[in-house]
């Protein structure tokens, strides 16, 4: 995962390798979505905003820091999700969109926003100085961390925020996570008196470029039907 250069530093080597990574996905229901990414702007959600989302876009152990223990750490950061296609995916110049991630991010009607990985990461390096606005970026790895990964966990490394359960490994998740939190606060739980609920604020990340030379969209329904999935044709791939 690209590293930020601000206290407390990331780990290396505490993501997946980005050898071989080709584009990136983005799924929305509306075509405003993926323009806004297109233009440069990404909408954030604090990691632990995730933890109420019904389905498997929610996941009730993000950002814990032990695993299955809903003790969590660096809730409020902002993240931004997206689809890794690497070189192996793609077969006569296209790649196949399972139906499972189509359904589950309710775009049967939507778009994709397909990014060229090597542009993407250049501009985002740029937002991770001491100062930036992206604390890291790259695919998450999928397992359970070990002891050593635990413990630099608790003395405040956020590899919680780049590891996630393989019951999410077919998400193939890119994550850009913001390095200024959002909002966050407690408030009355008013289906279960004396209970409270999490409420996250969001944060828009303003890439200041347009990916335009590097990036397109296509529509769901547009995409041919193959055996599971959907396939998406890459004509920009080299």
């Amino acid at each position: 995962m690209h590293k930020a250069t601000r206290a407390p530093p990331p780990k290396k080597g505490s993501s997946m390798l980005k050898d071989g990574i080709a584009y990136l996905l983005k799924f929305a229901p509306k075509e405003a979505y993926i323009d806004d990414l297109l233009n440069g702007y990404l909408y954030m959600n604090a990691a632990g905003y995730y933890h109420g989302l019904s389905g498997e876009q929610g996941d009730p152990l993000e950002a814990s820091m032990a695993p299955g223990v809903c003790l969590y750490g660096y809730t409020c950061l902002p993240i931004y999700c997206m689809y890794t296609v690497r070189e192996n995916d793609i077969v006569d110049n296209a790649v196949k969109i399972p139906i499972r991630m189509i359904q589950e991010f309710g775009c049967a009607d939507g778009w994709i926003g397909i990014v060229r990985y090597d542009s993407f990461a250049r501009l985002a390096d740029r937002h991770t100085t001491d100062d930036g606005s992206i604390y890291a970026h790259g695919p998450i790895s999928y397992g359970v961390p070990g002891p050593k990964l635990i413990r630099e966990i608790f003395e405040d490394i956020p590899h919680n925020l780049v590891i996630k359960t393989p019951k999410y490994a077919y998400q193939k998740e890119y994550r850009i996570i913001g390095s200024r939190p959002v909002e966050c606060r407690l408030s009355p739980d008013e289906n279960h008196p004396g209970c409270k609920i999490e409420e996250y604020g969001h944060a828009e990340l303003d890439l200041s470029s347009s990916l335009a030379d590097f990036s397109w969209k296509a529509s769901v329904p547009s995409l041919e039907e193959s055996q599971d999935g959907l396939m998406l044709e890459l004509p920009h791939h080299v």
